[in-house]
């Protein structure tokens, strides 16, 4: 069980995490803070957290596992008017708060772009952002997190094993989600609070900066080598030598 009260008394933050709606089980906590929303019971940096969520979201038709009571399903309203140029950002620097919250715990974390979070090359979480946009300005995000914490290799499905890792399986010993949850919470209202720079803290973390990547776009395929993120966050791939932008890409 998740107790509330735990990360409220780890959090060093003045509007992020100071409402936080728990759940024992939820379909996914996205949806459910879209829901809130609609309903005009949500509040700007609200967390909605649970104990068991059974659909949980990847990007596209992909799905996130969580072996319930032992990771971190959560996910942070932004409830803000905001420039796209800004809100492209934020994807970003959730990613950042949470790999520095994992470094926080002594581990090297890397991103492999967009949302991975990587430990020793397996995937430990992903990010899911998703928006309310009108007249080119962002109204509502909701940041989804999932992060694998006290999960142990037997918990993961036999698909998984080879590609996945959690904090106690890299630390050897288990930890409190709920401190996490205050972490991960703290670094994203200062990096919320200093869009601008997420790009370049993440570029710190990378994983395959400089490295052949090959990806899809626009239904063709592509191979080049990953330069780097511009200042929108965007990655930026050379392509036979030319520098090319793209706001929107899955790595292979």
């Amino acid at each position: 069980m998740i107790f509330t009260n735990l990360i409220s008394t780890n959090l060093r933050t003045k509007i992020f995490g100071q409402k936080i709606e728990y759940y024992q089980i939820l379909s996914s906590t996205n949806e459910e803070a879209w829901d809130l929303i609609k309903k005009g019971e949500s509040k700007h940096g609200m967390i909605v957290i649970t104990d068991q969520q059974q659909k949980g979201k990847g990007r596209g038709s992909n799905s996130w596992f969580m072996s319930p009571s032992k990771g971190l399903a959560m996910s942070i309203i932004i409830d803000k008017t905001i420039s796209l140029n800004d809100a492209s950002l934020i994807p970003i620097a959730a990613g950042v708060s949470v790999a520095q919250a994992i470094e926080n715990r002594g581990l090297k974390p890397k991103l492999k772009w967009p949302n991975d979070i990587l430990i020793n090359g397996k995937k430990c979480g992903g990010i899911l952002c998703e928006s309310k946009i009108i007249n080119r300005n962002l109204i509502q995000m909701v940041v989804g997190i999932g992060l694998n914490i006290n999960e142990a290799t037997s918990d993961f499905p036999d698909e998984l094993i080879s590609n996945a890792t959690s904090i106690a399986i890299e630390t050897g010993y288990s930890h409190q989600r709920e401190l996490f949850c205050a972490i991960i919470t703290t670094f994203f209202e200062r990096n919320f609070e200093e869009l601008k720079m997420s790009p370049e803290i993440w570029i710190k973390y990378c994983n395959h900066l400089h490295k052949s990547v090959s990806f899809k776009y626009n239904d063709k395929k592509y191979s080049g080598v990953f330069s780097g993120l511009d200042n929108n966050g965007y990655a930026q791939i050379d392509l036979d030598g030319t520098i090319k932008t793209f706001p929107s890409i899955i790595l292979d």
